[in-house]
């Protein structure tokens, strides 16, 4: 394999019981030639101590400590002392398969792409996938993002070049921040290669943004989605427009689902949504990115938001 350096850009914030395992598993790469970047948001926790001990024990490990400035501030803080002609993230309650640097980079030379996806796992539950590659034109690429399964629009089960981050920031101080800059770099390539294999494993935490309830935050994700469509409005093609469309309702009834146990004012929301699903059940039936379970839920909301909001609180 060519040897090409890999920057892999670690956010650190109060996260030391974790940080080990995820170090450990970067540095037991079966692919050798990378750097690891941990940027040490203000922990106050020692995180920051154990990335300054993990850089004397490895000269392949450097250290950023900036002042608390979200997870869009640590990634670009990174990008900036970035050396590797490709970067990867990794958030640091994570850690990733010792193999899959190496059958990412595999990949983006075999198929010459410029960003490889892969499939992950929850702390929850292992899945057991094909570990076949397949090329995705960009607008398919992006219509999958916000699919029920796959690689969806997390910056850290991938490997991009360096070079497609010219003019792309993450968006300081947003949450979803990945939601509005994945599908940018999406559109700056003509294909991406996606491995469905779990080459990254994600530790699920009630402290973490996607395993916190619902706060008035969670609306931050519906932003998020909405600037995605406006944009997306102009150039995906139908079919693949469509596609998107039915992963935005997946997502907006997860918010509503949220809202809803938490007895919150979603009068704006159900009526929007009720009328997106009315006018894209075809879609939401044909769509193969999202269940069968999901597909029922969103046509039992069309029907019936009230009837869906007592069987939520039954099941619950």
């Amino acid at each position: 394999m060519e040897e090409q350096l890999i920057s892999i850009i670690v956010p650190v914030y109060n996260v030391s019981e974790y940080l080990e395992d995820c170090y450990r598993a970067i540095a037991d790469q079966t692919y050798r030639k990378f750097e690891i970047i941990f940027v040490d948001d203000g922990s106050t926790d020692g995180s920051g101590e154990l990335c300054d001990r993990f850089a004397v024990e490895n000269s392949r490990v450097r250290v950023i400590h900036k002042r608390n400035g979200g997870l869009s501030s640590a990634r670009n803080a990174g990008l900036e002392i970035a050396e590797g002609e490709i970067v990867s993230f990794i958030d640091s309650d994570d850690y990733p398969r010792n193999d899959m640097l190496e059958k990412l980079l595999r990949c983006m030379n075999k198929y010459q792409v410029d960003i490889v996806c892969c499939d992950y796992s929850s702390n929850e539950q292992r899945q057991h996938l094909s570990g076949s590659a397949k090329l995705l034109g960009a607008d398919q690429a992006i219509s999958m993002l916000l699919d029920d399964e796959g690689y969806r629009c997390f910056a850290w089960n991938k490997l991009y070049k360096r070079s497609l981050f010219e003019n792309i920031k993450y968006p300081d101080g947003e949450l979803y921040e990945d939601i509005k800059t994945t599908y940018k770099l999406f559109k700056k390539v003509p294909e991406i290669c996606y491995l469905k294999e779990d080459l990254y494993f994600y530790r699920i935490r009630e402290t973490s943004i996607t395993g916190t309830k619902f706060s008035s935050s969670s609306r931050d994700l519906i932003k998020a989605i909405n600037a995605v469509m406006d944009d997306a409005n102009g150039w995906l093609d139908r079919k693949e427009r469509n596609r998107l469309i039915a992963g935005y309702i997946y997502y907006y009834l997860g918010f509503i689902k949220k809202s809803m146990m938490a007895n919150m004012e979603t009068s704006y929301d159900i009526t929007h949504l009720k009328k997106c699903i009315k006018n894209n059940v075809g879609n939401i039936l044909r769509s193969n990115g999202i269940s069968k379970k999901i597909k029922l839920e969103i046509l039992l909301f069309g029907i019936t938001p009230k009837g869906f909001k007592k069987l939520l609180k039954k099941k619950n």
